[in-house]
């Protein structure tokens, strides 16, 4: 019986000791698996990373054709700026909201590059993405000398451009406004309208050079100007408070000074530009829709073949442009034919008919003193087109030609 039991026993100890060993291949196996899956993985990553560029304005050219690479800024460097920032309580974010918020603010998607250093533009004071530390570090002009940090900038500013803190944008306002100008000018940011306020405030619309500048953006790959659309959709309802319902008024503001000096820019460097007529056509809709109408009245003065480019290419789907061009230049109609006129009314204001006749019915009320063109004096009732863009007749002794 002892025997038996002891047996029994050995043949039970045998069994478990199979199944600890089957279980610990098992282990091995799966091991084994997982170190292979890592080993791939990590050999992609690193396919992946040696398939990145180089960010394109790391090599920055200093004073007598000195060189600097910022892939060798100093770790000390950085490190006392991310302590500085930590001391502050910074809120750092995850990399996947770090990442996004740069690509929203500053157009740069940092993962299509390799480096872990990425300067963000090529500039002597210029601001730079730590990847791997999740912060901007931005150059101070004031402590450029040695491992002095200007910490209030880097906090303040990082604090506005990753949570819109207005706090910091205040500060900024006061103390480095060229930052917070720079965010729009160089980068086209506008998604914060009260910086587009603070900005426009300011700025020079009178200089065209600044004004190219607010206007385009450079497109890395092409090299080419690209005109920011958000930005002069800005321009419109804060500079000028939106748009005007005809041709008749026209808004305060100076926002739209430069365009004549631009659409000449544009017209005599069109390889410098991506769809540079249509830049153009744009720019005259935006200068429409405030009720601004010689800038395009001398281009289709000047150039009798513009209209009929407008026409083939559909306005360039500008609706203001195409209601105006084809009211004022109608097909029956020649440009040298075209007199300019005012409206001439003791009432102080004359009524324009769609037909040539008293009792037709009133398309518009012309106030004396308007600006209007005669399309056709044929007869009693001249066929003019008035500043609001409508079409009709008025009496002749209504009409006083310039």
């Amino acid at each position: 019986m002892l025997k038996k039991e002891q047996k029994n026993g050995q043949e039970f100890n045998l069994k478990i000791m199979k199944k600890i060993i089957l279980i610990a291949m098992c282990l091995i196996i799966i091991s084994c698996k997982e170190n292979i899956k890592e080993s791939v993985t990590n050999t992609q990553n690193i396919k992946k990373m040696n398939n990145l560029k180089n960010a394109p304005y790391n090599i920055s050219e200093l004073e007598n054709n000195i060189k600097y690479n910022y892939d060798t800024l100093s770790l000390d460097y950085i490190n006392k700026v991310k302590t500085s920032l930590t001391n502050k309580n910074f809120k750092f974010l995850e990399k996947k909201q770090f990442d996004d918020k740069i690509l929203d603010v500053f157009s740069f998607n940092i993962n299509n590059y390799k480096n872990n250093i990425i300067v963000l533009r090529p500039a002597l004071f210029t601001e730079i993405v730590i990847k791997d530390q999740q912060f901007v570090l931005i150059e101070d002009s004031e402590t450029d000398n040695g491992d002095d940090i200007n910490s209030e900038l880097e906090y303040y500013y990082n604090s506005y451009v990753f949570h819109n803190d207005k706090i910091s944008f205040n500060w900024l306002k006061n103390n480095e406004k060229e930052v917070l100008k720079d965010l729009v000018v160089e980068y086209g940011y506008n998604k914060d309208k009260e910086l587009m306020k603070f900005i426009f405030k300011e700025f020079d619309f009178d200089n065209n050079i600044s004004f190219h500048n607010l206007i385009f953006s450079k497109e890395l790959i092409s090299g080419k100007f690209k005109l920011r659309l958000e930005i002069l959709n800005d321009i419109e309802n804060i500079v000028y408070g939106g748009i005007v319902e005809g041709y008749t008024d026209v808004k305060e503001g100076n926002g739209y000074n430069s365009l004549p000096e631009i659409v000449e820019t544009i017209r005599k460097h069109p390889n410098l530009y991506l769809e540079p007529e249509k830049s153009i056509a744009f720019l005259y809709e935006k200068d429409l829709r405030i009720g601004v109408v010689g800038h395009i009245e001398s281009n289709l003065k000047s150039d009798t073949g513009y209209k009929s480019l407008l026409k083939s290419q559909n306005y360039f789907n500008n609706s203001r442009l195409k209601g105006y061009v084809e009211n004022v230049f109608g097909d029956n109609t020649t440009l040298s034919n075209i007199i300019s006129a005012k409206i001439n009314d003791s009432d102080g204001f004359t009524n324009l008919r769609q037909e040539k006749n008293t009792s037709s019915a009133i398309l518009e009320k012309v106030k004396t003193g308007s600006e209007i063109e005669v399309l056709d004096k044929t007869g009693d009732w001249w066929l003019v087109v008035t500043k609001a863009g409508n079409k009709g007749y008025i009496f002749k002794t209504k009409i006083v030609s310039e």
